[in-house]
């Protein structure tokens, strides 16, 4: 199973403005059984998906097709878990399997800001 966060990157007006394509992406996700939950980060600073089903590779492809990710809107952090404990009526996303990693997906994102140099530590 996979956490997914979108944090957004650009104004809100802007992920407003993709929020029909985004919800239409939300979805066919769900139609095809891969995400399970999802819903806005509080106070709303971006998203949470979770998913299972399909493995890091696929759920990346799929994450790519996001119009936030197409447009930049968002960045993207997934963290894969095994549900080995669940409570009563959440046995559906329960998993037997041990396998735990955790990174960025590959998505899109807006390109970093430059570094910034710090000067040098000097004596007095």
């Amino acid at each position: 199973m996979f956490v997914v966060t979108l944090t957004y990157v650009a104004d809100i007006s802007e992920v407003d403005a993709e929020l029909d394509g985004h919800m239409a992406w939300l979805e066919s996700q769900f139609t095809d059984g891969v995400f399970v939950a999802s819903g806005p980060r509080v106070p709303r600073h971006g998203g949470v998906i979770l998913a299972q089903g399909v493995d890091r590779e696929e759920l990346n492809r799929r994450l790519s097709l996001d119009p936030y990710a197409e447009k930049c809107l968002a960045d993207y952090t997934v963290i894969e878990f095994d549900p080995t404990r669940v409570a009563e009526g959440y046995e559906k996303v329960r998993s037997d399997s041990a396998s735990v990693m955790s990174g960025l997906a590959h998505v899109p994102t807006q390109p970093a800001s430059p570094a910034v140099e710090k000067p040098a530590d000097t004596e007095a």
